[in-house]
């Protein structure tokens, strides 16, 4: 009886303390929020990271093997108007690294949020096995923090200011269709 009272004590106060936005998010030593990408590349390359060329315009290359932090890869950063929008780390899927990956982030940011499951706290997190899915720790100033784990593909870490990203899917562009049914009746 006991038991049960302590761990369902244990499991209100993660849920209470995953449910408040944490403080400001930072990379490097510096906040994301707003970050300059001329600053956040040195901030990048102080903490180890390697520039790469980047695969895509708008985006920011880094090999991170060497910046300390366990099973963390490669980091690709989009810049919108010079600014830092998004930053994605591919991370290793398996192994004792990613283990201690999620094991630090617990002990960093708590309890992580499970998303589409209700948004419920996911304790069992940083267990020894990755767990399948997404998972999230919101910000002050709409900044996320994702760990995504596909049951196909490579996992990911991303850092994300979601206020550009709500405020495109409030307002989207007007779409015009074209309406060419008569052929597409006989298709289906």
């Amino acid at each position: 009886m006991l038991a049960t009272g302590l761990a369902s004590a244990l499991w209100a106060v993660a849920f209470q303390a995953s449910a408040q936005a944490l403080p400001g998010l930072s990379l490097y030593g510096m906040p994301l929020k707003g970050a300059v990408a001329a600053d956040f590349t040195a901030a990048a390359v102080a903490a180890g990271a390697r520039t790469l060329a980047p695969k895509t315009t708008g985006t920011l290359e880094f090999d991170v093997k060497q910046a300390g932090v366990p099973a963390l890869e490669r980091l690709t950063v989009v810049v919108k108007d010079m600014r830092v929008m998004s930053a994605r780390f591919d991370i290793k899927s398996y192994g004792q690294e990613n283990e201690a990956l999620r094991a630090l982030l617990v002990e960093k940011y708590g309890v992580p949020r499970a998303v589409g499951a209700g948004r419920q706290p996911f304790p069992s997190f940083a267990a020894r096995f990755a767990p399948r899915g997404s998972f999230e720790w919101e910000f002050a100033q709409a900044m996320k923090l994702v760990y995504s784990q596909p049951a196909l593909g490579d996992p990911s870490l991303t850092y994300l200011d979601s206020a550009p990203a709500a405020a495109t899917s409030a307002n989207p562009a007007p779409r015009e269709l074209p309406l060419k049914l008569d052929g597409l009746r006989e298709k289906f």
